[in-house]
């Protein structure tokens, strides 16, 4: 499975995970918005973009998604995670927000744990009842090759992207090992991010915070739901409204709890970072 785990525990991760039923991407990435496509089979997931250019109808769906501002995401910070691992999720991060890694990671090994946060998180999201109405009786087009897979057997599940977490910053805070003094040439990061378009700041309590910016507003979470469709292609069936609530209890011994139905399709039974694999399919045509 292309993915690095995350601890459920993790206050931001839980949020993301376990309130808005999302997906941490490895990458953020401002191609994966509302409307697009991912692919799934023998727990690999496929990016494949736009929705529309694979239905047989091209009229637009009319469904903007709704944009609202996320303050109990904005600026809440993971879990302290050690430098080693703290690097490697480092490293996609930085990919997508278009930063080299080299030079800045080099910058940082004098720490010993590191936290992230994305400040001034939005989320973009789509009326799933309104998206259910703008796809009936629209067709997956066959004649379309990139659709192709979609007809496989072993069929792949078609994934519609129905929500994005959203935000053009990220903020990367660095600690010392306790009771030791944070080795970090505070100076020198400022000048590296200065040329970066960041800045760092450092705290009276030993922590330094860098926040990189991007000139577009990044996704590193979405949510989806699947899409059924029979050997013609058509879509006939999408689950229902993730506002839906189901009662259970929280413990064998406990009252009855509300909480999220598993409407959204979750890529991996325990949170982590999802990183896209490449079809081994993707290859010329022959003519």
């Amino acid at each position: 499975m292309s993915l690095i785990r995350l601890c459920r525990e993790d206050p931001l991760v839980s949020l993301v995970y376990e309130l808005f039923g999302a997906n941490i991407v490895r990458v953020p990435d401002a191609r994966v918005r509302p409307l697009t496509v991912v692919v799934h089979r023998d727990g690999r997931n496929f990016f494949r973009g736009a929705l529309l250019p694979l239905l047989t109808d091209s009229r637009p769906l009319g469904v903007p998604p709704e944009e609202t501002e996320l303050t109990d995401i904005s600026g809440r910070r993971s879990r302290r995670v050690t430098l080693d691992l703290g690097l490697h999720i480092l490293h996609g991060f930085l990919k997508g927000f278009g930063v080299p890694a080299a030079e800045l990671t080099a910058g940082i090994e004098g720490a010993a744990h590191i936290q992230f946060a994305f400040p001034d998180v939005r989320r973009l999201a789509l009326d799933v009842n309104a998206l259910g109405w703008a796809i009936a009786g629209r067709c997956i087009d066959r004649t379309n090759p990139a659709a192709a897979i979609l007809f496989e057997h072993p069929r792949y599940d078609l994934l519609l992207i129905d929500s994005v977490l959203i935000s053009r910053h990220i903020t990367v805070v660095l600690t010392g090992a306790r009771g030791q003094r944070l080795n970090v040439d505070v100076s020198a990061l400022q000048h590296m991010l200065a040329e970066l378009g960041g800045h760092v700041n450092a705290s009276n309590d030993g922590e330094i915070e860098m926040t990189l910016e991007s000139p577009h507003a990044l996704t590193f979470a979405f949510s989806c739901v699947r899409l059924f469709f029979n050997d013609e292609g058509l879509i006939s069936i999408m689950p229902p409204d993730h506002s839906r609530r189901t009662l259970g209890p929280a413990d064998l011994a406990g009252p009855l709890v509300a909480r999220p139905s598993p409407d959204r399709i979750q890529l991996s039974p325990a949170p982590g970072l999802v990183m896209w694999d490449r079809l081994s399919s993707e290859r010329p045509v022959a003519t």
